[in-house]
């Protein structure tokens, strides 16, 4: 004998309530929740603001099973306490919340073996799609890895060989626009604090830094180049006492707060004494003293247009059609970190 429902308890809220709140059919209401993409877009926002407002929760276990679908989407960074990979998750959220997808992540903290096993997870249909960014992307084994998964999926900020659908800033042209800034500037002892060597990231970067110096004729400083959270105060001090101290320093965002910590104990004064560059920006570093030269990406336009070319891939009827690739552009901020060297000779201390 089935239960009956107290006249005390709330009555479930049900599609037919969404549909009535959003002003629209129920029909209409049931293709944006199903994720169908012929709806107009004022209409998916009313319904969308129905389900907030009413607190709807649709039986998804029964959905996917209907559907064959889990309208889940999986998206793998390596270090979600990055400010930049915080940008882009909240930014590929919201773009696939709006398509009615939900979006699950994971870090792997640089942990290969870590990596693995949540791409073998995702791999094993308990997502749709994937938005990754592996820790590797010269490494045959994760090209290998990669091959093997057979739901659709978008690379971010990463460059495998074997012709997958990727989204990328143009870090090349972003560290090149900033060597020659120093450069014009008359600074020649530069060093360079990239992104992971085995990434995209980190080896566009290193050859938008040769490709400034070696366009004026000039061979690259030796030994100047570090990789993020491998460059500390202990390297900068020997930089800064050499024989040939840097008078300038390129770095990724992240390892700024510990440069101007180190400038400030050691007495340097910015920009007399060293000029400073960002790869990366944000409005903390525009109320900065002095305020910090950046190159400026664009992480929430990578991130939809990643996400924006997963729903694409999802719903292809064919999906052998052609890899993408799509980049992002970067941009020089000049502010008061950067100045024309300082001739005035001898060792910072």
């Amino acid at each position: 004998m089935g239960t009956r429902q107290s006249a005390d308890e709330p009555r479930p809220i049900t599609i037919k309530d969404v549909a009535s709140r959003a002003g629209v059919g129920l029909g209409t209401a049931s293709r944006v929740l199903n994720g169908n993409e012929n709806v107009a877009p004022h209409l998916r926002e009313q319904v969308f603001k129905a389900v907030q407002d009413l607190g709807y929760h649709p039986n998804s276990v029964a959905r996917s099973m209907r559907l064959g679908k889990s309208y889940a989407v999986g998206c793998l960074v390596t270090d979600i306490r990055q400010p930049i990979a915080a940008e882009m998750i909240a930014a590929a959220e919201n773009t696939l919340r709006r398509a009615g997808y939900t979006l699950i992540v994971a870090s792997t903290h640089f942990d290969d073996s870590r990596e693995a096993e949540i791409l073998s997870l995702l791999q094993n249909r308990v997502v749709d799609g994937m938005l990754l960014a592996v820790n590797r992307d010269n490494d045959p084994e994760t090209a290998r890895r990669l091959t093997a998964i057979t739901i659709p999926m978008v690379l971010w900020e990463r460059s495998p060989d074997g012709g997958f659908d990727t989204v990328l800033t143009e870090h090349r042209v972003g560290a090149r626009r900033a060597t020659e800034h120093l450069l014009a500037l008359g600074h020649r002892e530069i060093a360079l604090v990239a992104g992971h060597l085995d990434t995209w990231v980190g080896r566009e970067q290193r050859a938008g830094f040769d490709a400034a110096f070696a366009d004026r004729g000039l061979e690259p400083p030796a030994g100047r180049i570090f990789e993020v959270g491998a460059f500390g105060a202990r390297k900068l001090e020997a930089l800064c006492r050499g024989e040939r101290p840097i008078t300038a320093i390129i770095a990724n965002i992240d390892e700024i707060p510990g440069i101007l910590h180190f400038c400030a104990k050691r007495g340097l004064v910015l920009p007399r004494d060293m000029s400073i560059v960002s790869i990366g920006d944000a409005s903390i570093l525009e109320v900065m003293t002095p305020s910090i030269t950046a190159v400026r990406g664009n992480g929430t336009k990578v991130a939809q247009l990643a996400a924006t070319l997963l729903l694409k891939k999802m719903s292809d009827k064919q999906p052998e059609t052609a890899s993408e690739r799509l980049s992002v552009g970067m941009q020089l901020k000049v502010r008061h970190s950067t100045a024309p060297l300082n001739d005035g000779g001898g060792e910072h201390v």
